[in-house]
């Protein structure tokens, strides 16, 4: 199934840099990899999107630590560090 887009002066001259630089052998090339890489960003975006609302979650049952400094706030990062670290085979 063939199909034909007009992506634009823009679009057209990010596809002719990337073939001039051998990236890249034909246009189509160009786009299947522009279309990969919006597939990905949009999975990460989605993940990110996930994990802010379990964070929204987590802070609205008061599932969350406080700190009075920030040496208390690394020590704890450390020591967390360290217990997962003990863990690893």
């Amino acid at each position: 199934m063939s199909k034909t887009y007009n992506p634009g002066p823009e679009a057209d001259a990010i596809i002719e840099r990337q073939l001039a630089k051998g990236n890249f052998g034909t246009p189509d090339e160009v786009v299947r990899a522009g279309v990969r890489l919006l597939e990905e960003h949009e999975a990460e975006l989605e993940e990110l999107r996930k994990l802010i609302d379990e964070g929204d979650a987590a802070h609205a049952r008061g599932d969350y630590a406080t700190y009075r400094n920030a040496g208390e706030f690394l020590a704890d990062i450390k020591g967390a560090g360290e217990g997962q670290s003990r863990r690893k085979p």
